[in-house]
């Protein structure tokens, strides 16, 4: 099987972990029938410095030619907010990714790491999170900003909505949830009360699934308290993206979460959720797993290689016992830079590959 992959390493720490990841990709097309020609499609704020775009036409083009994207980050401290990340939004908009699947997931070895105590852990935390992608406050649709005056409108269509919920139902049958749990504001969003009620819709046809409905505040309390009793959660766009970060936190570190931003059947794009991180870019210290994490959910939602996808977190958790980037240290495991835990996956991703 041949496919194309672009390459945006973006900015700021992008390129080092995305180097990393390029090292995982490489060692699959080595060791295995599948062969993954990689091009770059350069985008975000040194791009954007270079060329006055943050994402070229050639550079969306490739992207577009491509059956899959690894995203770095994007983000410069010397440009204004939005100039380098909105080549993020018009990707996402611009091939309709309207998934945006974050799993988050507790890994044995950083159970110390986590900030909870072992009661509020419970049986662990593994939970996926289901993101509208292209609707809500994000669309910028009807953005306006005066003087004195703001405003963005929260625009949710019956399409929209029942296109990411039906796709989280299918999601938490194909993984054997036995929970979904709805993230809403219905009790003052209009927005809120379309979403729960197609909700209720599309899941009368999962009698087997459990199904709840929390509002948003409540929620993120919740998932500081009782973290294990969640599964699939399905939110929108703006909400999605705050939960999704409180709970990145919960697994050691930011630089453990991984994403995908997913058209089913097209070309989806894959990125670690941290961001380009500029305070610590060029010291070879960031962790490079998220991005290798989101490798493993490009294995799975776009080229169907299940096995792969397995073997590759099975090398990150082995890898954990031995060898940590500075985030997530711990007394008498190594601390390891970027490319050090890269090569330490990779070996043992290897090894499994050779088998």
């Amino acid at each position: 099987m041949k496919k194309k992959i672009a390459i945006t390493k973006g900015d700021g720490v992008g390129p080092e972990v995305v180097d990393e990841g390029i090292k995982i990709l490489k060692l699959i097309t080595n060791y295995t029938d599948f062969e993954f020609n990689l091009v770059e499609a350069p985008a975000g704020g040194n791009v954007y410095k270079q060329y006055g775009d943050n994402l070229p036409q050639k550079s969306f083009e490739i992207i577009k030619s491509a059956d899959a994207l690894l995203f770095g980050a994007v983000g410069l401290p010397d440009l204004p907010p939005g100039v380098a990340e909105s080549a993020i939004l018009k990707i996402r908009q611009g091939l309709d990714l309207f998934v945006n699947l974050r799993p988050i997931k507790l890994y044995e070895p950083l159970k110390n790491r986590c900030p909870l105590k072992e009661e509020f852990i419970g049986e662990g935390i593994d939970i996926t999170f289901i993101r509208e992608n292209t609707e809500g406050l994000y669309s910028n649709y009807g953005s306006k900003l005066e003087n004195n005056k703001a405003e963005s409108v929260m625009l949710y269509t019956r399409k929209g909505c029942e296109r990411i919920i039906k796709y989280a139902f299918e999601y938490a049958t194909k993984v054997k949830h036995q929970k979904i749990t709805s993230v809403d504001k219905a009790n003052l969003l209009k927005p809120s009360q379309l979403w729960r009620k197609i909700f209720h819709e599309i899941g009368e046809g999962y009698p087997t699934l459990a199904k709840e409905d929390i509002y948003i505040d409540a929620f993120c309390q919740w998932l500081i308290r009782a973290p294990y009793k969640f599964q699939t959660v399905v939110t929108g766009n703006m909400f999605g993206d705050i939960i999704s970060d409180e709970g990145a936190f919960l697994i050691g570190s930011l630089g453990m979460a991984s994403s995908g931003n997913i058209h089913p059947g097209k070309i989806s794009m894959y990125e670690p959720i941290h961001g380009s991180a500029p305070d610590i870019a060029g010291k070879n210290i960031a962790n490079p797993i998220g991005t290798i994490l989101s490798i493993k959910l490009m294995m799975q939602e776009s080229f169907n290689l299940m096995e792969i996808a397995n073997e590759i977190e099975i090398a990150i958790d082995q890898a954990l016992y031995e060898g940590r980037t500075i985030d997530i240290q711990e007394t008498n495991i190594k601390t390891m830079s970027t490319q050090d835990m890269g090569d330490l996956i990779a070996n043992k991703l290897k090894e499994s590959l050779k088998k």
